[in-house]
């Protein structure tokens, strides 16, 4: 299905079949241990689905997440979710986090949305993100909607309903395209509007800024 080494880290078998049979990666690299990860060559390129129940994860501060992370691109996955943990894996550098066992088509989202490059941030959490950010920051002036100038009617509605959270495929259910027409968009929205993610647009369209901008 892809290219992409993966490399898949939890001492929960189930956890790891799962994640295997999801993304069709049976013939993956697996292993037990956070210590592995710093003790072994990782492949070029490679995309790290790491659970956060290992038993010898250290706390972000740890200088060995600096290392492992200018090495690979890191998904997070928790099996209880929570705002403060996703902000903490998100600031330290990983590129996504997500429930451990989300349903296939969730996981290959997340595994897609990664390999382009992006942050994936999931719709319950970037609401969640979104009315943290407006409490501590400023919106701009209320301009109808000049946050959108030089987009297409099309774009312009997919890129709200990408700032609202909303996966590829609810947006192309909304919308009646299919996924690779809402990707190009996408990447059309983010080439136009220099940005880089969904949060960075989220907050775009939200027409929020820090207090010192």
């Amino acid at each position: 299905m892809t290219s992409t080494p993966l490399v898949f880290v939890s001492h929960d078998s189930g956890l790891l079949g799962h994640w295997q049979s999801a993304l069709a990666a049976q013939h993956s690299l697996t292993t037990q241990r956070f210590a592995d990860l710093t003790q072994q060559d990782l492949p070029p390129g490679s995309l790290v689905w790491l659970d956060h129940a290992l038993p010898d994860l250290p706390d972000w501060q740890d200088a060995r997440w600096a290392a492992l992370l200018a090495r690979c691109r890191l998904v997070f996955t928790s099996s209880r979710p929570a705002q403060d943990e996703a902000v903490a894996a998100l600031a330290a550098g990983c590129a996504a986090y997500c429930h451990a066992f989300a349903d296939g088509a969730t996981l290959l989202q997340v595994q897609q949305v990664v390999q382009a490059g992006h942050v994936w941030v999931g719709k319950e959490l970037m609401q969640q993100l979104l009315s943290g950010v407006r409490q501590a920051l400023r919106p701009l002036p209320p301009p109808a909607d000049d946050w959108a100038a030089g987009l297409t009617e099309r774009e312009r509605e997919i890129a709200r309903l990408a700032a609202s959270g909303e996966s590829n495929r609810e947006i192309a259910r909304r919308c009646d395209i299919t996924e690779r027409t809402v990707k190009a968009h996408l990447a059309a929205v983010f080439y136009k509007l220099h940005l880089v993610d969904r949060l960075q647009l989220a907050l775009h369209v939200h027409g929020i800024r820090r207090q010192d901008a």
